[in-house]
């Protein structure tokens, strides 16, 4: 191989996602472009910087980060170029801060893209089972919670939006990098041993067949369904609803699209539009004059 991100490249791109568009374009072309310059005189690092969940405490009430493109582990893209959030790391502080009685609220404080789908849907049920009456779980997009984030932060009991943040982008998505033809060009043939009638179907060093196609297909429309089921489930609303084409449905949440805050909250897509200080306010004890008025919009 020219390079390591060769590898890397075409394993993020192929798995599924669930991330903003732009920004997955974004991660994909720091890892395009470091492949192009080719090997580098310094190491490559031992992992993504990992922007590390905390749990800070503002009286009984225990604010925790999830920032960062969303990861199910450190170790899972090396050499990124961005920051990730490993939902393992994520689920665990969480655990300790659900099971401890002296936490009278959870503020999930959301800044993310989203990412990979792995671990999502765990994180997702685990938000939504520590949720218990007098122990309120509110998460904010701070300033964005879109995709995976999205899928995480609706599972709380309440979810707000800051005035500048964007929500949404419902979707999951992969992309198949056939490299053949650059391989042809650096004078590099790929000879694949298997066992396996499919084993090696995806791989990057040929065309993608209907079949492997249809696979790949199969697992994004696996993982859609989850995230479709739980945001409905949160948002009490249909699965049409959620799933709905914006160009073809009055009601929808966007069909893959982020919106502002605003129109996140038209589309019931959040519960109220209020800052990290105005929610930990309002679970505090004091409620703030947004997030009153936004809910009694609500009634």
């Amino acid at each position: 191989m020219p390079h390591d991100l060769n590898r890397i490249l075409a394993a993020v791109a192929g798995r599924p996602w669930a991330i903003e568009p732009m920004r997955g374009e974004e991660i994909l072309a720091a890892l395009a472009l470091r492949h192009e310059r080719g090997p580098r005189a310094e190491p490559f690092l031992d992992g993504p910087r990992e922007e590390q969940p905390q749990a800070q405490r503002r009286g009984k009430v225990a604010v925790m980060n999830l920032m960062g493109t969303i990861a199910p582990r450190a170790s899972a893209v090396r050499d990124a170029s961005a920051s990730f959030a490993s939902l393992e790391t994520f689920g665990k502080l969480f655990d300790e801060v659900a099971a401890d009685p002296k936490v009278s609220a959870i503020v999930l404080n959301v800044d993310s893209p989203g990412g990979m789908v792995d671990l999502v849907p765990e994180t997702a049920a685990k938000i939504r089972g520590a949720r218990r009456e007098g122990r309120p779980i509110h998460a904010v997009a701070n300033t964005m919670a879109c995709s995976a984030a999205y899928w995480i932060a609706s599972q709380a009991d309440r979810l707000f939006a800051s005035p500048s943040a964007v929500v949404g982008s419902i979707g999951v998505r992969a992309a198949h990098m056939d490299q053949s033809a650059y391989m042809a060009k650096l004078g590099v043939k790929v000879t694949q041993i298997s066992a396996g009638a499919r084993k090696t179907e995806g791989n990057p060093y040929e065309p993608l067949d209907a079949a492997a196609r249809k696979a790949l297909q199969e697992e994004i429309d696996a993982a859609y369904a989850m995230f479709v089921a739980d945001v409905a489930a949160a948002r009490g609303v249909s699965a049409e609803v959620v799933s709905a084409d914006p160009e073809k449905a009055a009601r929808h949440m966007g069909g893959g699209r982020a919106y502002g805050a605003s129109r996140a909250l038209q589309l019931g897509m959040v519960d109220g539009i209020a800052t990290l200080a105005e929610v930990i306010a309002g679970v505090s004890g004091g409620r703030s004059a947004r997030m009153e008025r936004e809910r009694l919009a609500l009634l």
